[in-house]
């Protein structure tokens, strides 16, 4: 079978082909261009009269007048070369003809001053001169510069025929290859982002080459990713409101038991603690899936210092019960704007997480100042760090602790989480346009860091 011929393949051999023909029809274009600038005087001295005055000097005074006429500089016009020569070759002014003409010349044109019989007259190229002693010559004009590769004008032609080529055919490939696929390195750049919704635009997926069929598959591959988040979204939604429905009904029928029946305090203590959790699982799940399909719709402009004033005053009492100490050191002034509800969420979730950590006895520092993003185009942001002096994490995990379900776990660690508070934390400030990450903190302990823009 055989094996079909890739469309590229002939459109990068159609574009050679073009520019290898292009420069040949541009460089013979310029040759000729150049010949007949360069002959334009040779032409005119040919169908002037300087044969025609080289004779009646040549009859009337001699070969020595004729010697001083050749060497006025105003007898033969720029561009072209007189030669006088008798029948051995030799210039009556003594000039050497060029050897790449001596061939030629003694072929063509001093054969007829040798030999000339009455019936006979060999060819002959150049006017015969005739002295008063019967002494023949040739009268012989050439171009000055006849060869055309010894020119630097023709070199100079030739080379801005093939730049003037190559600049079109390289701008011919960049738009057929380098234009779709930066279109195409954009639209994978935006579906690894999250926007899953990303197309490759319809002029790449229409061409009928490979890379129309990459771009069609990238399609592909971003429409089923699309699909599936989309599928996961609904499922997690549709499992959580269902869960709710029992969840309530078991709440309902603990409380109703209750009266009826008192429970030990403790199996009741842990029934409640275990539904709270249950509860609380579920409520993180909708809140991700929630942020992971809808805009944030509620903007408003809040000030950060006072937001984690409250955050950390409200958190005092989980904190106290863990002999934990809050210390917030926060700049004036420091506004955004945002969703408050949400970013008290993912601030929430971060301090929870890091008093769950922290040991006893130790203290978590909230920071909060200003600072300017360094790139392109430098952005001033608010800059909020939460550190914990606990067992930290490791080195290959400070990423994956912000994906959902990732939970780190060793003795003695709470377990109580759900594995979506830093999922969720992120969501939010992403969706705020800021960032987050986790870093080591000196000497143990772990760091988060967030940025968020300042308000103008």
């Amino acid at each position: 079978m055989m094996r079909r011929v890739s469309r590229l393949y002939v459109r990068m051999a159609v574009y050679i082909g073009a520019a290898i023909v292009g420069f040949v029809l541009l460089a013979l274009a310029s040759l000729a261009l150049i010949a007949s600038q360069q002959l334009e005087n040779y032409l005119l001295a040919r169908e002037g009269t300087l044969g025609r005055d080289a004779a009646q000097i040549l009859a009337t005074s001699g070969p020595p007048a004729l010697r001083e006429w050749m060497t006025d500089p105003r007898t033969v016009p720029d561009g072209v070369v007189l030669y006088i020569l008798d029948a051995e070759g030799r210039d009556v002014a003594g000039k050497a003809l060029p050897a790449n003409y001596r061939r030629f010349v003694e072929r063509f044109v001093l054969a007829g001053l040798r030999s000339e019989e009455r019936n006979f007259s060999p060819i002959r190229l150049a006017p015969l001169l005739i002295a008063a002693d019967g002494t023949r010559y040739a009268f012989l004009l050439l171009p000055e510069r006849i060869a055309p590769w010894g020119n630097a004008a023709t070199l100079i032609a030739l080379l801005a025929a093939a730049l003037i080529v190559i600049a079109v055919v390289a701008a011919l490939i960049a738009r057929a290859l380098g234009k779709p696929i930066r279109e195409l390195q954009l639209t994978v750049r935006s579906v690894a982002k999250g926007e899953v919704a990303a197309r490759a635009p319809t002029a790449v997926t229409a061409r009928g080459d490979e890379l129309g069929e990459l771009a069609r598959d990238v399609d592909g591959m971003a429409e089923r990713i699309e699909r599936l988040l989309a599928s996961r979204q609904q499922l997690m939604r549709d499992m959580s409101h269902e869960l709710r429905s029992p969840l309530a009904r078991l709440q309902a029928a603990l409380a109703l038991a209750e009266r009826k029946q008192p429970l030990p305090a403790i199996e009741y203590a842990r029934i409640v603690t275990e539904l709270e959790r249950m509860n609380q699982a579920i409520g993180d799940v909708l809140r991700f899936t929630r942020l992971e399909a809808e805009p944030i719709r509620a903007k408003h402009l809040l000030r950060i210092d006072e937001l984690l004033q409250t955050l950390v005053e409200d958190e005092r009492v989980e904190a106290g019960t863990r002999e934990v100490l809050l210390a917030l050191d926060a700049a004036p002034d420091l506004t955004v704007v945002g969703d408050p509800a949400l970013l008290r969420s993912g601030f929430e979730n971060i301090l929870r997480n890091a008093i769950r950590h922290a040991p006893p006895d130790t203290r978590i520092d909230i920071r909060a100042t200003h600072e300017q993003a360094l790139g392109e185009s430098p952005t001033d942001m608010v800059a909020i760090s939460i550190e914990d002096r606990g067992p930290g994490v490791p080195d290959d995990m400070l990423e994956k602790i912000f994906e959902p379900y990732t939970r780190l776990t060793s003795a003695g660690d709470d377990t109580t989480g759900t594995g979506l508070g830093l999922a969720i934390a992120r969501r939010v400030f992403t969706a705020h346009d800021g960032r987050i990450h986790a870093e080591p903190a000196a000497p143990c302990g772990l760091r988060v860091r967030i940025q968020l823009p300042r308000a103008c």
